[in-house]
């Protein structure tokens, strides 16, 4: 018994002994300090979750600065590890923000000095390391690039999506049409760098040059409108004039010099004269012609004659096909040949018809001759309410006559509702159309972009 003891006792010794041998014994007290974290290097714990990391992997470190660096528990630069050694992915070490209890988490690197008794604390960085596939990175930088090439959803692209679902066929149809015949970029060669993303393809930059070209001889809106004023329907202005009386000559507005010499006005000078009536079918004539006869200016009295003449034969017009007007035969016009003769109502006929027909540009050719005599007579101030009695049209309407000829329209003035001795209430229905200088003419319109006509 006294040798297995011994034996058992001899074996124990002979190997390796079970309690770590005395050493010296570490001081009672130890000295714990806090290094603050003052530059942008700082120990680093970084973790790769489900990763096997090589052995001879090289991270180089990369620094910016924080979004937010007030809220962060470390003052310092966002720390980045990146390795592309590998031939076929990527590594990256960044900082994660966690929004759990684990994102108040702080960890903290110590070094011991078991001589001086003094433990060091540092806070270190964490970081976690992913992994990346080369290919599949470039081709998420290129989708990145291509979204930025795009447009962004706007308002219309909204209302059009909302067009196709709920939308009527009409509407449907219509956007769908847009859609066709838009142009977009083509992408084909942006993958080489020869050629930029929003570059048009070889088709679409085909139709964009012709349609230049095609275009380039197209008249301006300056020309456009300049051709529109020179076919209206209006006696043609003299834009060069300098006072009212050189924009519409009178021997313009009468068809020539001849005409105004043709026309007689010795029978109402002797009846003005005599005291006696003169009677007309026209209550402009008929307010302004005792007037005008005592002023002496027999060539105003021949241009108001001949205006009677303008407003007697265009009462004497006949509905016509298409809403125009039908010149009658003159054996159906017996007081008008009577009173003017046949070659003067034959030269109205043919100055201000075709074919023994008006039209709407033939009939309103005749209103803006009739409307410029008027002005000729009052002085390029006339008050427009006896002339609209004689033709009988809306009051909207011979305002846009006017404002064809270049005049302004508006209401009278006091001094002008005194002198025509008018009172308020009357002074409501009348308008004075006033020719100034530097004319103004109507414009062109331009219709909105995107408003349907209704």
């Amino acid at each position: 018994m006294c040798d297995k003891k011994r034996k058992r006792h001899d074996v124990a010794f002979s190997g390796r002994p079970h309690k770590k041998a005395a050493t010296e014994n570490p001081p009672q007290n130890i000295q714990v300090s806090v290094i603050e974290d003052g530059d942008e290097w700082a120990p680093v714990l970084a973790s790769a979750p489900g990763l096997t990391l090589p052995s001879n992997l090289s991270l180089k470190p990369y620094a910016k600065a924080r979004p937010n660096a007030s809220r962060h528990s470390l003052p310092g630069p966002e720390l980045l590890l990146h390795s592309s050694d590998h031939p076929k992915l990527d590594y990256t070490a960044h900082e994660e923000n966690s929004n759990g209890s684990d994102g108040y988490l702080k960890h903290y690197v110590g070094v011991y000095d078991p001589k001086s008794g003094k433990l060091q604390l540092v806070q270190a960085r964490k970081l976690v390391v992913r992994s990346t596939l080369r290919s599949a990175a470039i081709s998420c930088d290129k989708r990145k690039d291509e979204d930025h090439t795009k447009d962004a959803p706007n308002t219309l692209s909204a209302r059009s999506e909302l067009g196709l679902a709920f939308g009527t066929k009409k509407s449907q149809k219509a956007i769908r049409a847009l859609t066709a015949n838009a142009i977009q970029p083509s992408p084909s060669k942006s993958e080489t760098g020869t050629q930029s993303s929003s570059a048009l393809d070889p088709l679409a930059s085909a139709v964009v040059s012709s349609m230049a070209a095609s275009t380039s001889s197209m008249p301006t809106r300056e020309e456009m409108q300049a051709e529109i004023d020179e076919t209206k329907p209006r006696p043609k202005p003299n834009t060069q004039a300098e006072t009212p009386a050189e924009v519409y000559p009178v021997e313009e507005l009468v068809g020539g010099v001849e005409v105004l010499k043709a026309v007689g006005v010795k029978e109402w000078i002797d009846k003005v004269k005599a005291g006696e009536d003169v009677q007309t079918k026209s209550l402009f004539v008929a307010r302004r012609l005792r007037a005008t006869v005592q002023s002496g200016d027999v060539r105003k009295v021949k241009i108001l004659k001949y205006l009677l003449l303008l407003v007697e034969w265009f009462k004497s017009l006949k509905p016509g096909a298409r809403g125009g007007r039908r010149v009658p035969k003159l054996e159906d016009l017996p007081a008008l040949v009577a009173g003017w003769g046949s070659d003067i109502a034959n030269s109205v006929s043919r100055r201000f018809a075709e074919g023994g027909a008006l039209n709407k540009w033939h009939f309103d050719n005749l209103i803006t001759h009739v409307l410029a005599l008027t002005l000729t007579i009052d002085n390029y101030a006339t008050d427009s309410h006896d002339i609209l009695q004689d033709l009988k049209l809306e009051a909207k309407d011979l305002a846009k006559y006017y404002l064809e000829l270049g005049c302004g329209v508006a209401l009278p003035t006091e001094n002008e509702r005194t002198a025509l001795g008018l009172v308020k209430a009357e002074a409501a229905t009348h308008r004075i159309a006033r020719l100034r200088l530097p004319l103004v003419f109507p414009k062109m319109r331009v219709p909105a972009a995107g408003r349907k006509k209704r």
